[in-house]
């Protein structure tokens, strides 16, 4: 097992994870892997995507999924941060599986420190000419103040394939074969970034779950056509 590889892929899940902007997004089920990746703050849930890796094609395609998505449980209105808060992972994880039409093989879970470190030893970076970071993109896009997420993805993926990014690596490292929370295979996490280092980070596909936004009692909801969840896993890895 190449641990340097594995640790550069596990920083690019992070990226992935922290780029989730609210704004838009069945699978052929053979050849896809599909991980689920969760930012926690201690028990609260701040961010969630699936990543889904096409063996074949060798495309990654990354799914963000807005906390107040609407969902509807055996005709219990809920959200995707409601759901968390009761049922946790498992239950997040069952009801999105059932909802895309996919099986997730498997989770990477960063909690807020993890991140916050992580974004200090990646250090700052350039999209179309400006410099932000993990942390600042996070918010930027968390609060809507940003819509090139996919950009600010490939930027990130391309700081740390670089030869420049091999002298993060012992910290990066330390991060994430101590502090991380997964149980994926390190053959899979190797693949995935084989095929990255030799095709470059235009391969990734960034999007989120798009749908008709509204408001009740003073929250937000967003209602998801359910042409839309079983399209949309397959958009972002044709």
């Amino acid at each position: 097992m190449n641990r340097l590889k594995i640790c550069l892929l596990l920083s690019f899940v992070l990226a992935a994870l922290l780029i989730a902007t609210p704004v838009e997004a069945a699978q052929s089920k053979t050849d896809k892997t599909n991980i689920i990746c969760i930012w926690t703050d201690k028990q609260k849930l701040k961010a969630l995507t699936i990543m889904t890796f096409d063996s074949i094609s060798g495309k990654v395609g990354i799914l963000s999924v807005p906390l107040f998505t609407h969902l509807d449980i055996n005709g219990h209105q809920t959200t995707i941060e409601a759901l968390w808060n009761r049922e946790g992972r498992a239950g997040v994880s069952r009801r999105l599986a059932e909802l895309l039409e996919i099986t997730i093989d498997g989770q990477i879970t960063f909690d807020q420190p993890v991140i916050e470190q992580a974004s200090g030893v990646i250090g700052p970076f350039e999209v179309k000419g400006h410099r932000s970071t993990l942390l600042q993109a996070f918010e930027d896009t968390r609060t809507e103040r940003r819509k090139d997420d996919q950009d600010v993805l490939r930027a990130i993926a391309a700081n740390i394939i670089s030869p420049g990014g091999l002298t993060k690596v012992p910290k990066l490292l330390w991060l994430f074969t101590t502090q991380v929370d997964t149980n994926i295979h390190p053959e899979l996490m190797l693949q995935i970034y084989r095929v990255m280092d030799h095709q470059g980070p235009t391969i990734l596909t960034k999007k989120a779950l798009r749908g008709r936004d509204y408001y009740q009692d003073g929250y937000r909801y967003r209602y998801v056509e359910p042409a839309t969840w079983k399209s949309i896993m397959h958009e972002i890895s044709a």
